[in-house]
């Protein structure tokens, strides 16, 4: 039977429109006119249909009819309704004909958190924190100024920071409603922090809020697939963390979870070409997923698990398919060929649910039993745009190779990128047999119009004159798409043609994936996202990986990345149910931390680090990073 889709990302979702300045009234935006109140009711009714244009026509309307103060009150009201309403460019338009100086000190508040909540929007969370800074931490405006504060510091992948913030919202909300709706988001946060993050960061003892927090999302994923040993150990959780907000209605809500998710399978199968071109691709998953079966914890279910080869053809998979589910499969991992995925997409019904280990190339339509999971480059190209946007970057450079692989991965980038606001200067592309990229790195980097400029500046003085080449100035950044040998000889290039100083992002091609600071000295500076496995070290891998390198010594270093999806592919099977079921919004598993989207995706959320004296230093550890903050 497939597995239920209620989705955690409509939670998020809903999360993020809403409780941006939320109902603009309750804290805010309540000004003392009668009249103001009654129209933001009427706007509220309007809002809570969805109709948020229709909530802003509204204080618009009224707005023309008045003078400021008044009127600025409404045309800020208007501008939150269309925040929330998805509209932050019309919502920015508003504030244009407004100046802080010229507003009541009311007013100037809501202006700003008006601005942050635009600026959160499109996705620009350290803008929105440098203005919260002029926001009064007191007074009727302190539960927005929490609230924008949290989600900006989700935004910026600060967690635990965010669920502070939360935290401290959460007594300044006195609708049942919000509360619920903000200890959600502070389960959110937490449960986004990793096993280590959850054990290191977690120093006052009980009763605080915060450890309390912390120490019931380590319960629930040591009881993951034991809810009702879950609910056993909860009583003694209560008893060290008395009155807090998770107790009750919320703790309620995570065991009723729990049981609906239902109990991971009896039988696995597992569809993988393990013959021809992809065997060894295959093997190496094969491997992952054995290597997570027997580092299954004591007490932990240990379903079945059989393989199956898959063949190289549509046709040879959906026959190990039928002949999985012959034998008792309850659901299915693979197949890893993508024709061969596309071949069981169009299967309607789906006799078991199939966690396919590829990306279908289109999207057309959504078969409800079929989740798709992979490590798709795009999803790494996307990472890196959002990652460069975050920190403050807004024009582009692109250097990729003239190969499929560059295009598509250039092709997710570019949209990502223009989607967040963001322009493309310029795009060359290399020869990736080639050492030398002189020529196309000249054009990037528009010295071929400096010389042509100097040039034709001689033939007009009829003399020679002094000529230092000048780069172009007009981007900030340059996306990169190599393998490790490419960036090593790309780097250093870009530094000779005065490119030093730009700074330069990448894919996880990029790093070999095996430490070697003799090797990889020339790629300083370069930031690159990866999996946790590549990049992390956890003390509840160290097992898990030393068992592959000792089994594998061939291919443990090779196919890292691989390893590390078979270990996710087995260990999110039982975790589906629960990412469904709206309370979990991810799985911190070896290759990201694994989300679902309405369509059967699970997107992963990568770790991000930058090579210093030849190694990958995480982003969040590295203290000599000068690129954290770009002026936009």
């Amino acid at each position: 039977m497939p597995i239920s889709r209620l989705l955690t990302s409509a939670l998020l979702l809903s999360l993020l429109f809403t409780s941006l300045l939320t109902g603009c009234g309750q804290v805010v935006t309540r000004p003392a006119a009668s009249k103001v109140e009654k129209l933001q009711q009427q706007a509220d009714l309007l809002e809570t249909n969805g109709d948020y244009q229709g909530a802003a026509n509204l204080y618009l309307a009224r707005a023309r009819e008045t003078v400021p103060p008044e009127r600025d009150t409404l045309q800020l009201l208007a501008a939150g309704s269309l925040v929330r309403g998805g509209e932050p460019s019309r919502a920015a338009s508003l504030l244009d004909g407004m100046t802080a100086e010229q507003l009541t000190d009311r007013n100037r508040t809501h202006y700003t958190l008006v601005r942050a909540a635009i600026a959160l929007a499109e996705q620009r969370p350290d803008t929105a924190l440098t203005l919260l800074k002029d926001v009064p931490t007191s007074g009727p405006f302190i539960a927005d100024y929490r609230r924008l504060r949290a989600q900006a510091r989700s935004q910026n992948s600060q967690y635990f920071q965010a669920a502070r913030e939360r935290i401290l919202l959460d007594p300044l909300l006195t609708d049942p409603q919000a509360q619920q709706a903000n200890r959600r988001a502070t389960w959110e946060a937490v449960n986004s922090l990793t096993d280590q993050e959850l054990q290191t960061l977690r120093t006052a003892p009980p009763p605080d809020i915060m450890g309390g927090w912390m120490e019931l999302v380590e319960l629930t994923r040591l009881y993951l697939q034991q809810p009702d040993a879950l609910a056993d150990v909860t009583p003694h959780w209560q008893q060290r963390y008395p009155g807090h907000p998770a107790s009750g209605s919320f703790l309620e809500d995570l065991l009723g979870t729990m049981r609906a998710a239902g109990q991971p399978p009896a039988q696995i199968g597992v569809l993988l070409p393990l013959n021809g071109k992809l065997s060894g691709p295959a093997q190496a998953i094969r491997d992952g997923i054995i290597a997570a079966y027997y580092d299954t914890p004591e007490g932990g279910l240990k379903p079945q698990v059989r393989f199956y080869d898959s063949g190289d053809t549509p046709a040879t998979a959906l026959t190990a398919y039928q002949v999985a589910v012959t034998n008792g499969a309850q659901i299915v991992i693979g197949p890893l060929r993508k024709e061969a995925l596309e071949g069981l997409a169009n299967r309607l019904p789906l006799e078991v649910p199939v966690l396919g280990l590829n990306r279908l190339a289109v999207q057309t339509h959504v078969n409800p039993a079929l989740y798709q999971f992979g490590l798709a480059p795009e999803d790494e190209a996307r990472e890196v745009a959002r990652l460069a946007w975050r920190r403050g970057h807004s024009r582009a450079v692109a250097f990729l190779p003239e190969t499929s692989w560059g295009e598509r991965v250039y092709g997710a980038f570019a949209a990502e990128w223009e989607s967040l606001g963001g322009r493309i200067m310029e795009v060359q592309r290399y020869d990736p047999g080639k050492a030398d990229h002189g020529p196309e790195l000249k054009n990037l980097l528009n010295l071929d119009t400096s010389k042509s400029r100097h040039q034709k500046l001689t033939q007009t003085l009829g003399r020679k004159i002094a000529f230092e080449p000048r780069r172009r100035q007009d981007a900030d950044f340059v996306f990169l798409a190599a393998s490790p040998r490419q960036a090593r000889l790309i780097r250093p290039q870009l530094k000779f043609y005065r490119a030093s100083d730009l700074p330069v992002y990448a894919t996880s091609r990029v790093y070999s994936g095996k430490p070697d600071s003799s090797k990889d000295a020339d790629m300083n500076g370069i930031v690159f996202c990866d999996t946790p496995w590549i990049l992390e070290q956890r003390a509840n891998w160290d097992h898990l990986q030393q068992n592959i390198n000792e089994f594998w010594p061939e291919t443990a270093v090779r196919y890292a990345r691989l390893y590390a999806l078979g270990i996710d592919a087995y260990r999110l099977v039982p975790y589906l149910g629960k990412l469904d079921q709206g309370m979990f919004g991810a799985y911190h598993g070896v290759t990201g931390n694994l989300s679902l989207s309405g369509d059967g995706i699970i997107n992963r959320t990568l770790r991000c680090a930058v090579f210093r004296k030849g190694l990958p230093v995480l982003l969040d550890l590295d203290t000599t990073d000068t690129q954290a903050a770009v002026t936009r």
